[in-house]
């Protein structure tokens, strides 16, 4: 669908405008899901397909499905004058598939359309205007947040609108914010997108854009805007590590990180976390045997844990599953004609396991007496300097001597 929208602009708010719009107080409820950006962008799968994949996520608890608001997809041409076009087809199928089975959209505002790059031809280049990103974000706040003009255009389906926005994807990468991560100008660029969404939608949660390295991020995003303490909404992190143990000490790592920027209030949001079950060598991968047990411990782990967790998006949901050569296409969990798995009868014990009472997994306090041993750096072994019998059997002097240093070390 086409719409046009009036351009503001306007220029990003500054901090001291900003500052008047504190941080959402979040509820007490997390949120458990997964990412499927790779179902819907891309055309390789069918509406069929696509309905068939959420009905068995919907079967599973899952409330939540984390995929790209793609700005390059939705404002492909610059605007005429003052007026946007947005053609929203994309958008509204994802919105829409996820409504038919009970699913909640949280949109990743990126990345820069053709028209709108710093760096022209790079496709995860940052936008070369953060007003115009702004506005975007806004207009997707205004269709699909809480009486936004989608769900008007569409009483049937039983409102289901975007509560919280993610804004970009890994902006602490290279890959993602090309040619090198800019802790400064992201700032702005997510202060400008949370002040434009909360004029369209107060009450929204706007969160950080998923990060890999989140102490060096914010710290240095704090440290050239200062005046971005207290309008956080949350700080969305991508943990990957080899086990659920190492997961949990890279959470553990960016809640103290955080907690000493003065952010210790601000609700942590895990929007990936998973294992492909091919390629060796990489850093998250795990064998397929391994790969269930891994999931269940990871998110029952994380749902009762103590470090401010707001929500939990498993990575991913499904993914075409061809190339062995190419460790994304193993990722998913869900099988390609969306049948039943391990990794998903695993997935779905966790959610259930995740609304049960149960004692808080210890994993970011600061009292090391308490805290969970999972998170602790394993001791190395200590090296036995002791002579080896076979070294001992070689001579009898030596046999001797042997039998000297073990009777001092006994």
């Amino acid at each position: 669908m086409l719409l046009l929208a009036a351009r503001s602009g306007t220029s990003p708010a500054p901090a001291t405008a900003r500052s008047a719009v504190p941080a959402a107080a979040l509820d007490s409820s997390e949120e458990f899901g997964v990412n499927a950006g790779v179902m819907f962008n891309g055309g390789r799968y069918t509406r069929a397909q696509i309905d068939a994949q959420l009905a068995s996520l919907a079967r599973t608890g899952a409330t939540v499905v984390r995929s790209d608001a793609l700005w390059e997809d939705s404002e492909p041409n610059p605007p005429l004058g003052i007026l946007h076009r947005y053609n929203w087809t994309l958008d509204d199928l994802i919105v829409s598939s996820l409504a038919h089975h009970g699913l909640r959209w949280l949109p990743i505002i990126d990345y820069s359309t053709p028209w709108a790059r710093a760096v022209p031809g790079q496709i995860h280049s940052p936008p070369s205007s953060v007003s115009e990103f702004a506005s975007f974000a806004a207009a997707v706040a205004s269709r699909y947040g809480p009486g936004g003009s989608f769900w008007l255009e569409n009483p049937g389906l039983k409102p289901l609108p975007a509560l919280t926005y993610e804004i970009w994807n890994e902006p602490d990468n290279p890959a993602f914010w090309y040619p090198s991560p800019n802790p400064a100008a992201y700032a702005n660029l997510y202060g400008a997108a949370r002040g434009a969404i909360l004029s369209k939608q107060a009450g929204a949660h706007v969160i950080i854009g998923g990060l890999t390295r989140p102490a060096w991020f914010v710290a240095n995003m704090l440290a050239a805007d200062p005046g971005l303490r207290g309008q956080i909404d949350g700080v969305a992190i991508h943990p990957y590590a080899a086990t659920p143990n190492r997961v949990f000490a890279g959470v553990r790592s960016a809640r103290l990180a955080i907690n000493s920027d003065g952010l210790a209030a601000v609700p942590l949001y895990v929007t990936e976390v998973g294992w492909t079950t091919h390629g060796q060598g990489v850093r998250d991968s795990a064998t397929a045997a391994e790969r269930p047990g891994y999931i269940s411990e990871t998110v029952s782990t994380l749902a009762h844990s103590d470090c401010g967790i707001a929500g939990v998006m498993l990575y991913t949901w499904t993914t075409p599953d061809r190339n062995p050569a190419n460790p994304q296409d193993w990722f998913g969990i869900s099988p390609p004609g969306a049948g039943p798995s391990r990794d998903t009868a695993a997935f779905t014990a966790a959610l259930q396991a995740a609304e049960l009472p149960a004692p808080p997994a210890l994993l970011c306090t600061t009292n090391l007496a308490l805290v969970d041993t999972r998170v602790l750096p394993v001791a190395p072994p200590k090296r036995d300097t002791r002579p080896s019998g076979r070294r001992c059997r070689r001579s009898v002097k030596r046999q001797a001597r042997c039998r000297r240093t073990a009777k001092r070390r006994a």
